[in-house]
């Protein structure tokens, strides 16, 4: 008469081809913990994009504030437009640049159309602080409350507080424009 073999020992139980029961558990649960490490760098991945995007933006604007100077020192300084202070320049791509006073207005049509992915609307947009949308962003003339002080500038609409994820872009007509990213909103 045969015998069985008796087993000596806890049973494992082979779900997959090499792995036990506890195996498997202890596989997940790394993986778990490692997940719940890096979601949350996952969801800051949205807030460090809009910073980069308003770092970018910033640097593009001060690199325009140095073609529309360049522009100028190079060619003269445009034809007058109708305002004091104010002259028109034409860039190498056709674009109509609104200077003032030897820098770019604070309209769509002045640093505004110097950016990316602007269009200046129909009737162009002196005076005007109504939203341009451009790329990631949306531009707003002086004068509105979209902007941090009231200044033109650009902001992410996508932010949670767009007002405070901007770049303001402040010039009254002397010295130089001031610059300012806001990123405690994005």
């Amino acid at each position: 008469m045969s015998q069985k073999p008796q087993a000596h020992g806890p049973v494992h139980f082979r779900l997959i081809a090499g792995l036990s029961l506890v195996e498997l558990i202890v596989a997940i649960l790394i993986v778990g913990i490692l997940a719940a490490m890096a979601i949350p760098r996952f969801i800051n991945a949205g807030t460090d994009a809009r910073i980069a995007t308003l770092q970018g933006l910033n640097a593009s604007v001060r690199s325009s504030e140095a073609l529309v100077q360049g522009q100028i020192t190079v060619r003269g300084a445009g034809s007058p437009g109708q305002e004091s202070g104010i002259t028109w320049i034409t860039l190498a791509d056709g674009s109509a640049v609104r200077v003032w006073n030897g820098y770019p207005d604070r309209w769509c049509d002045g640093i505004g159309i110097l950016q990316q992915g602007l269009t200046v609307p129909t009737g162009g947009c002196y005076l005007s602080s109504a939203p341009v949308k451009a790329d990631a962003y949306t531009f707003y003339g002086y004068g509105n409350s979209q902007i941090p002080n009231g200044d033109a500038g650009w902001r992410i609409e996508s932010a949670p507080n767009p007002l405070l994820c901007s770049v303001e872009y402040r010039y009254n007509g002397t010295g130089e424009p001031v610059v300012t990213v806001s990123t405690s909103g994005c």
